[in-house]
């Protein structure tokens, strides 16, 4: 037994060192200590694994985990993994001895003026020796048995896809994970939208009272002489260009809405009940963000990037293995006999079994250029791969500029709003006294509504500047921020 062990471990040692193709070696990420616009951060691992909880919205938690329950695009990459994860399954399978049962029945009639013209001498007629093969005869032929085959790997090419398998079962995993991340920022994206929509309906309805009000005082005014039919005029216009953008703010909402509904999987008014009234989301005051190596690591593009890179250099091996002799035994045995009550007997018995061997010798330099090829193709995932470590990187820089941007724009446009309040209160006050001119006031109240309506705006520009900072990240969904909770996803195959 000892000897077997020790036997099995020699061939097992010497199959790895046969192994055709470059070794795989992940690279090596950038060094980057620290981000350029860090902004209103703090280094927080454990705040940013609980990033999209940071928004302290119970109806968006609720969004978020509904839309990962239904949304029929994540069903799709769900099925994708599994699907990549049965090919994997599949390539290792060729690893292991085949064997199939076969069965068949024939009845054949010999020639008369065939090959056996010839050889028929003396009188066999229809008969014959036993076991005799003649003119015309007719045969009955019963057979069943199995037939098994078991290429050897002896230079690696098979192990070398299951090894690009795994890999692309891997990268496919990270598609989930992006897919996931992906989502939870389209729902919040929306659900930011629809309530920044439902406050500037609210204020388009606020101002459309105003503009009423202010139609009907001056209505009055003009009925006693103390303003001219121009200015009436012109308070008319404000309130039909009034009623126009209440009425774009409503339908805004609904398709909105529906964007929701299509995002979380279910049918039209579905959520009406759901979503209600409310006002925009919280921003944190310090947003937690992590070092750039972490973050990268995260990311499930650049780890779907680097799977794909693995991929590619193993199929280097799967090329380079058609440049040698390809080994295998193959066997059958079964039972055969024309007669098929004698198919049980022990003299129907056959069997065959032997080596085989295939190696091309002349095929014109197409498995050189097969070669070629997949060097090509692992220097474009090489290159891809590169490409989307700068490009994440680049997009939380990004992303940190732009938060901090509009944290500065809000503060300023909020000052500007109050000062715009103040003075629409103070021109009210002298034109209902008769003081100020129609036209004053109406210049006062434009102003007010474009500063109400820049504030709402800004808010909710924060907002889906830290929605595009969190998908930046890298942050998915689930306690541990790494988006697999919930999909059954843990467990891919990684090599």
């Amino acid at each position: 037994m000892n000897v077997l062990r020790s036997s099995s471990g020699w061939l097992l040692a010497l199959l790895a060192a046969c192994t055709v193709g470059p070794e795989y070696r992940p690279p090596e990420l950038p060094e980057v200590p620290a981000w350029t616009a860090p902004g209103d951060t703090a280094i927080d691992s454990a705040g940013v694994a609980a990033f999209w909880s940071a928004f302290g919205d119970p109806t968006l938690e609720q969004l978020l985990q509904r839309a990962l329950a239904g949304n029929r695009d994540l069903r799709v990459a769900i099925a994708r993994l599994q699907e990549a994860r049965l090919r994997a399954g599949a390539a290792g399978s060729e690893l292991w001895p085949r064997a199939d049962v076969t069965g068949s029945y024939s009845d054949s009639r010999l020639s008369e003026n065939g090959f056996l013209q010839g050889i028929a001498t003396g009188n066999l007629g229809g008969g014959g020796s036993p076991g005799a093969v003649f003119p015309g005869q007719q045969i009955d032929l019963h057979q069943i048995g199995f037939d098994a085959s078991w290429e050897l790997d002896l230079f690696g090419g098979l192990r070398r896809g299951i090894e690009a398998a795994e890999a692309d079962a891997a990268a496919v995993q990270q598609d989930l994970r992006a897919a996931r991340i992906a989502l939870c920022g389209d729902v919040t994206d929306a659900y930011v939208e629809l309530r920044s929509l439902q406050q500037r309906a609210a204020l388009a309805d606020r101002l459309l009272t105003a503009h009423r009000e202010s139609v009907a005082v001056l209505d009055e005014q003009v009925g006693a002489g103390i303003a001219d039919d121009l200015d009436l005029a012109r308070a008319r216009t404000l309130l039909a260009e009034q009623e126009g953008r209440a009425a774009e703010a409503h339908g805004e909402i609904t398709a909105t809405v529906r964007r929701l509904e299509i995002l979380l999987g279910v049918l039209p008014g579905e959520l009406t009940t759901t979503l209600g009234e409310g006002r925009l989301p919280a921003v944190p005051d310090v947003l937690a963000i992590d070092v750039p190596a972490a973050t990268l690591a995260r990311r499930p593009d650049v780890a779907a990037a680097e799977r794909r890179l693995a991929a590619a250099t193993a199929r280097i091996g799967v090329a380079t293995a058609e440049l040698y002799p390809r080994f295998s035994l193959t066997g059958a045995f079964g039972l055969q006999a024309q007669d098929i009550a004698d198919l049980p007997q022990a003299d129907s018995r056959f069997w065959a079994i032997g080596p085989a061997l295939r190696w091309p010798l002349f095929d014109f330099g197409r498995v050189r250029a097969a070669i070629d090829q997949q060097d090509a193709r692992t220097r474009q995932a090489l290159a891809a791969y590169e490409g989307t470590v700068i490009a994440a990187l680049g997009d939380v820089e990004i992303a940190l500029v732009r938060v901090a941007r509009w944290r500065r724009q809000l503060a300023a446009l909020r000052t500007a709003r109050d000062s715009a309040r103040h003075a629409a209160e103070l021109a009210d006050e002298q034109f209902r006294s008769g003081v100020l001119e129609y036209s004053d006031l109406l210049d006062t109240q434009r102003s007010r509504d474009l500063a109400e309506e820049d504030c709402e705006q800004g808010q909710a520009a924060l907002l889906h500047a830290v929605v595009t900072l969190g998908k930046a990240l890298g942050v998915g969904p689930g306690p541990g921020g790494d988006g697999t909770e919930g999909t059954g996803e843990r467990g891919a195959s990684t090599p």
